[in-house]
């Protein structure tokens, strides 16, 4: 989404609504009164009734180079007026195609609702042969936005798991209306390119950190936790549901802390195997929900997982219990909308995973763990 870096490039047409919607971060919402110039507004992409040869499509550069697992596309909303059918090509583009990359987004400006790409636009795209793009997903119906009915989740063929990629192409057959499109992978930085020897984050999706697993996800999904800057708004956190079996009565143990029986947790992936020497927690908006305390511990697994045995390893109670961890930062209190750093003692042994764990519930902005890789070590 754009809050990653993402930037939409091309749209064949936009005369309903823009193609900057598809990769907002928020969820689409439908306001009944809302009209423009062109007639009912869309929180989405829509084109318009299409009356000549071909169909429409937008390009859409990814805020960094990565694989693609898995798509998401919403037609939340569009129930009379969606794109019946989709599908995905991708491409790597490289230092060469930076010009016709720049001469694109150059020539979006002034684009948006009520426009088509001109002659200008269309000569410039052409350049990039995306026609000729990696099809990840092939040609796939699409059903009416209702409740229920818009979210169509994707899997990415397994042979293109590795792939890295800069930019995708949307196509929609022919015309029509998608509201929200999510792109599920991991980022795959150069952690070697940096030569310098300093700290980075070795949790930062930016850097190729991954969510992998988690209790709960209510309010907010753990992946937010290793989004990039500061949370704008509580959403863009992990919060959990109260926990429904919390004591009626709390009472405090001897070190202070409330005697909870139960917990939520989430589990990470970190960029690389390396040594966490300082860490930061933030709470920032969660001001009367924030937890009592964490507890962050570390494990070493093996590189041969994929994320599917990940998730089921840790979601797994039988599973997850053989698995070693390491006290990272112990038990510690937390504060109400509170940006708080934490230099450990000394580093930890060469990790591969975190898992952060709250008491007894509540949400979390972001989790930074700052280390050294280990092929740097």
């Amino acid at each position: 989404c754009d809050s990653m870096g993402s930037k939409i490039l091309f749209a064949t047409d936009e005369w309903f609504a823009a193609a900057e919607n598809l990769i907002q971060p928020s969820e689409p919402v439908f306001i009944t009164d809302k009209f423009t110039e062109q007639g009912k507004w869309m929180d989405g992409w829509e084109s318009r009734r299409k009356r000549t040869a071909g169909h429409d499509w937008s390009i859409i550069e990814l805020g960094h180079p990565g694989s693609i697992r898995g798509v998401k596309i919403d037609t939340r909303f569009f129930t009379g007026n969606q794109a019946p059918r989709f599908s995905l090509q991708a491409a790597y583009l490289d230092d060469q195609d930076q010009k016709a990359t720049k001469a694109l987004l150059e020539s979006r400006q002034g684009c948006g609702i009520g426009t088509k790409a001109g002659e200008q636009q269309m000569k410039a795209v052409e350049v990039l042969g995306s026609d000729k793009w990696v099809e990840l997903v092939k040609m796939t119906p699409l059903q009416p936005g209702y409740e229920g009915k818009s979210v169509h989740y994707i899997e990415v063929d397994s042979k293109f798991g590795k792939n890295a990629w800069t930019h995708v192409r949307l196509n929609m057959y022919p015309d029509g209306g998608i509201a929200r499109m999510r792109l599920y992978g991991t980022v795959q930085p150069n952690l070697r390119s940096n030569k310098e020897d300093k700290m980075m984050d070795l949790a930062a999706c930016v850097n190729g950190g991954v969510a992998v697993a988690c209790s709960d996800s209510h309010y907010g999904k753990p992946a937010n936790l290793i989004a990039p800057g500061r949370a704008r708004v509580m959403a863009e956190g992990w919060e959990t549901a109260r926990t429904s079996n919390r004591p009626a009565i709390l009472t405090a143990g001897a070190d202070g802390m409330i005697d909870f029986q139960s917990d939520d947790w989430a589990v990470l992936r970190l960029a690389s195997k390396g040594r966490i020497s300082s860490l930061e927690i933030d709470t920032n908006h969660f001001k009367g929900n924030f937890p009592e305390s964490c507890l962050i511990e570390g494990c070493t697994l093996s590189d041969d997982l994929d994320y599917k045995q990940e998730t089921s390893l840790f979601s797994d109670p039988q599973q997850s219990t053989k698995i070693k961890w390491i006290c990272v930062l112990p038990r510690t209190k937390l504060a109400a909308h509170e940006q708080k750093t934490f230099q450990l003692d000394k580093p930890t042994p060469p990790i591969t995973h975190v898992r952060l764990t709250i008491y007894p519930d509540g949400g979390v902005s972001r989790l930074r763990l700052w280390g050294q890789p280990a092929s740097k070590l």
